[in-house]
Formats: structure tokens, sequence, C-alpha cells
């Protein structure tokens, strides 16, 4: 019997000895140093190491105690590697920037068709007033003519009166006719500007689709990798983006597994995460205290039926 009660307690205590190595950050923090470092980034160290101390603090904030510790030759590396992944990011970064400058073409293009049709409205608004004063003085007119003829002609004072009215009748009848063709020639232009619009619209979406299909869906967290004894980057959009793929692999270095809230930092996938202020959630929280509040629980030898 007493081999067996060295069995059990053989196993305990090797139990214990791996908890304990295992957990070791919950009681330490994890020292750790940049390794390699590829300029292609565009990112400059200093910076890389001030967004990795951002990182840790999202944790050490949300758990209230320090877990990490930046400390130059620490055998624990951060790397940032370039790859093809980064590659691809920068290519989003060109269509991204493509798609901008197609945006801001049409934008302009637009305000140019508004200001345009504004224009064309307020002359066609003028026109028609001025129209219908005219159809108004010249159905006068016709009625003053027809009365003087059916009553045998007109005296010679009616005669310049009706005279006067009709020359001012073909100046205004002439400048509705420039007015017409004016409006006629902007009313042209207007609709060859809409379909230069449409056209561009459509192609702009469609440069969206093409980008969002090629680079627009939601990423799992394949930019940056934790393996026993450093974090490889491999790729980010922006700082907001590179912080929060560092606060997701410092996760694995202390131990954690993914979660399911899609806002948590240790969600598989990039999607619901607020960028500019990442902060731990509960679930982030309780997959901490989970892992690094987990006890041993006692071997009873009564139970295994030893006294």
């Amino acid at each position: 019997m007493r081999y067996v009660v060295i069995f059990f307690l053989t196993i305990g205590v090797g139990f214990g000895v791996l908890y304990y190595r295992e957990t070791s950050i919950c009681r330490k923090p994890l020292a750790y140093d940049v390794g390699d470092f590829d300029m292609g980034f565009g990112i400059k160290k200093d910076k890389f190491i001030t967004t990795i101390k951002e990182a840790e603090a999202v944790w050490e904030k949300g758990l209230g105690q320090d877990l990490f510790n930046y400390q130059a030759g620490a055998k624990f590396k951060i790397n940032l590697i370039f790859d093809e992944r980064q590659k691809i990011t920068l290519e989003g970064e060109e269509s991204k920037g493509e798609i901008e400058e197609s945006r801001a073409s049409y934008n302009a293009l637009l305000s140019q068709y508004k200001a345009l049709e504004a224009s064309y409205k307020l002359d066609l608004a003028r026109y028609e007033a001025q129209l219908a004063t005219f159809e108004q003085r010249l159905a006068s007119y016709n009625a003053r003519v027809a009365e003087m003829n059916a009553r045998g002609g007109a005296t010679p004072k009616e005669y310049q009166e009706l005279e006067k009215e009709r020359q001012y009748l073909e100046s205004l009848r002439a400048e509705l006719d420039k007015e017409r063709a004016s409006l006629n020639y902007t009313a042209s232009r207007l609709n060859a500007l809409g379909d230069e619009v449409n056209n561009m619209a459509q192609r702009l979406n469609i440069e969206v689709d093409v980008h969002n299909q090629v680079f627009g869906e939601a990423r799992e967290f394949d930019q940056g990798e934790y393996t026993n004894g450093k974090i490889n980057i491999y790729q980010f959009d922006a700082i907001s983006d590179l912080r929060l793929v560092l606060a997701h692999e410092l996760g694995h270095a202390l131990g954690l597994e993914h979660v399911e809230n899609p806002k948590s930092i240790m969600y598989y996938l990039m999607e619901k995460q607020n960028l500019q202020n990442i902060a731990l959630t509960a679930e982030d929280i309780a997959a901490f205290r989970s892992h690094c509040e987990f006890h041993i629980l006692p071997i009873s030898f009564k139970s295994l039926g030893f006294n």
C-alpha cells in the first residue's frame, strides 16, 4: 500500500509542477524584447515598442496587475517579419487609395452636376415666368387688334400704341427664343453629365465590390502567431490594427485560448473589436481568471479506498 500512496503522490506533485510552470506568468511578469525587425513595414522600432507597450497595457489595466515587462536581451522575443501577408496588405492599401481617388473624382463630378442642375432650375423658372408674361401680353395685344378691326380700324394714337406693343413683344419673343436655346443646351449638358456621373458611380461600386471581395473579409488572427518563446507579427494595416494583433497574441502568451464574444480581444476573428479603444471583455477576463486561478484538488486516499 505504501507504494500505491507514493505513486499517487508522484502524480500529484508532477501535476502541480506542470501547473506551476504553465501558470508562472500569472505570478511573475513575462519579460520580452524585440527580436527580428523588418524595415519593410515602414514603422520605426521605437514606435513598434511603444505599440507593444500599449497592447500589454490593455491586459494590465483590465486585470489590475503587471503581466509583461519590456527588457532588452529578454529571452522571449516579439518579431516583425515581412512575408506574403503584408504584401497583400500593401496591395489592399494601394487599392483603397485608388478607390479614394475615384471617389474624390466622383464627388467632384457629382458636385458639378448638382451646381449645373441648380442653375438650370433657376434659369428654367425665370424663363417660364417670362414666357407666361409674354403669352398674357400677346393675348391682350391680339384681343385689342381684333377689337379695332371689328370697329373698322384704329386711330393714329391707338395704332402707335399697338405698334409699340408689337415691337416689344417681338423683342421679348427673341429673348425667349435665346433663353430656350440656352436651356436646351444646358439640359443636354446636364443629361450628358448625369450619364457620366452614373457611369462613374457604377465603376466606383465595382471597384469597391472587388476590393471588399479581395481585402474586405473579416480576418482570422493570422497576422500574428504565438509559439513558445516568441511572437511573430506578419501583417497589419495601421497602428490600431497592429495594437489589436499584439494584444491578441499576448493573450496567447498568457496561455489563453479563443473565446466566443466577437468583441473580445481573444475572439478568433478581427471583426467587431473597437480598434480605437481596445479593451478586455468579460470573456477575456474570465478566460484569464480560469487559467490563472485553477487549483489542484487534493487527492483523497480515503476516497480511493485507502485508510
